[in-house]
């Protein structure tokens, strides 16, 4: 866990969870974004991914054809972690932890707790695909996690569910978030997205450490399996995200 220091040496985030109070922000993408950005840096990148159901992560990282156990299988005890973890063909050192179809039994904190820590040593970051809102992914963040990226998108609903979960995981007494603006309109952009944004991060009450425009073409393209080039926007944006996560001074980027 961390402490209230939130300003903690960022560098030491090597596990970190994207949260939103709301759902259909685009943590998924994110998730796959900054962890192909941090695998073409030469990290070695787990993503695990907790929503239970709806699991969509295997099309993203285009594995779905390769995953023959998930989360649940592992939680459960019929299969060992090497073979619960798929490595996607997007790149040679990103793999994932793909989300249970169903879950028999709930996820309990303390074995989460577990295998987070017993994976450390394996990877140089673990970034955790958690379920929107306040309750199973405020527990696990709390207890596994270095950094919690807050993800939302500029819409008053979103900003004020992410001032929710902000404000949920410093009960916990975790304080080290930071927030991801999402889904940002080109017009915003091409002003001064720092001035209309500002709004945002006084709603939402965590440091901003990146922003994304809003690109139709990425999701269709992710769900079709279709490899991001290096050159991307989003790769780029996510590749900048990744190294101030670091604690690299480098300005935000929105194209």
């Amino acid at each position: 866990m961390t402490t209230e220091n939130s300003q903690q040496n960022i560098s030491q985030h090597q596990v970190v969870a994207l949260v939103s109070g709301k759902g259909g922000v685009g943590k998924s993408t994110l998730c796959v974004g900054l962890g192909l950005g941090d695998a073409l840096c030469g990290k070695r990148v787990l993503l695990i991914e907790f929503d239970a159901g709806l699991r969509g992560l295997d099309l993203m990282l285009g594995i779905s054809d390769k995953v023959v156990y998930d989360l649940g299988d592992l939680l459960e005890g019929r299969c060992t972690i090497s073979k619960a973890i798929s490595e996607s063909p997007l790149n040679e050192n990103l793999n994932a932890i793909v989300a249970p179809v169903n879950l028999e039994d709930e996820i309990r904190l303390e074995d989460i707790s577990l295998l987070v820590e017993g994976l450390r040593p394996h990877f140089d970051r673990i970034i955790l695909d958690m379920p929107a809102g306040l309750g199973q992914s405020v527990r696990i963040t709390a207890e596994t996690a270095d950094l919690a990226l807050i993800v939302t998108t500029p819409d008053r609903i979103c900003v004020r569910d992410g001032g929710q979960m902000a404000q949920a995981l410093q009960k916990r007494g975790f304080f080290n978030h930071r927030l991801v603006i999402n889904r940002v309109n080109e017009k915003f952009i091409r002003r001064d997205v720092i001035t209309d944004l500002d709004a945002v991060i006084d709603g939402v009450g965590s440091q901003l450490i990146g922003v994304l425009p809003d690109d139709p073409d990425i999701q269709l393209k992710l769900t079709r399996g279709i490899a991001l080039r290096e050159n991307h926007r989003i790769v780029r944006i996510c590749k900048v995200i990744s190294r101030r996560i670091d604690g690299e001074y480098l300005p935000l980027i929105f194209s």
